[in-house]
């Protein structure tokens, strides 16, 4: 059976609690972006030279880009974004104190396109259709492939694939204020640290839910636990790699329905 289908049925509430996403805008403007290398970014309206795989943010768009209103893929990756780094930011900010811990939350939040990532702790690696959380002191931040994230709205225009690949990279911001601010409890390497970030992920969505900071749409569920199928690492790939499909499934499930004790103690 395939493990998507499986996973779902195990996960009946879950599944009826993920109904695409979308942010309650309530006229606020979105938080202002980085750009490449973390230049400042004026809008979330995104011109792309399709030739020189680049692109930029208009100076003389608006301020407000209203959720839905914009066909364009990368507006539209770049408004969530943006949107979510505050909830994120605040939301992991107020779970840790209960833990008389102080997020160390990412110094910037940037996107590039296909290998045009920025290097992290003054190292390069080629950052193609991947998103990754830098976890090197003085140079602590999460980065993006645009052109990646907003290739799944073809298939899945409810943007629930930026939500989830964005909350597993906050994850591992988390992950990091553990290590540093009670060094010696907390280690994970290797598909231990992905499935907790996923496990973390699944946290924030359950709370986003509840709290109605994100507003879930019809198709969720299929995007979430299908992204999650196709992350997944099989047998021929390198052991210290994400996990396999049926486990990033279910570290998420298990955040979800869990919380924050169940992933820290389990995964």
């Amino acid at each position: 059976m395939n493990k998507t289908v499986s996973t779902l049925a195990a996960t009946g509430v879950l599944v009826a609690a993920l109904s695409a996403c979308s942010i309650p805008t309530a006229g606020a403007a979105a938080p202002a972006a980085t750009g490449p290398q973390g230049a400042p970014a004026a809008s979330t309206t995104v011109q792309r030279d399709a030739a020189q795989q680049t692109f930029s943010v208009s100076q003389a768009a608006p301020a407000v880009v209203p959720q839905g209103s914009s066909d364009d893929p990368y507006e539209r990756v770049l408004y969530d974004a943006e949107a979510l780094q505050p909830i994120m930011d605040e939301f992991w900010t107020e779970e840790l104190a209960y833990y008389g811990l102080e997020f160390d939350t990412p110094d910037r939040f940037e996107y590039y396109v296909g290998d045009g990532n920025g290097t992290c702790g003054g190292e390069y690696s080629d950052g193609t259709d991947n998103a990754y959380y830098c976890a090197v002191d003085g140079d602590e931040h999460v980065a993006f492939d645009v052109d990646w994230l907003a290739s799944y709205l073809d298939e899945h225009p409810g943007d629930a694939v930026t939500f989830l690949v964005l909350a597993h990279e906050w994850g591992h911001a988390v992950q990091d204020t553990w290590v540093e601010q009670q060094p010696g409890v907390d280690y994970w390497e290797g598909p231990a640290q992905e499935l907790n970030a996923d496990c973390l992920a699944g946290v924030f969505w359950e709370n986003g839910l509840r709290t109605g900071t994100i507003i879930e749409e019809d198709g969720d569920a299929e995007a979430v636990f299908g992204w999650l199928e196709s992350a997944g690492s099989g047998d021929w790939m390198d052991p210290g790699d994400h996990g396999t499909a049926e486990q990033r499934q279910i570290a998420f499930s298990d955040g979800f329905e869990n919380g924050l004790d169940y992933c820290r103690i389990n995964y």
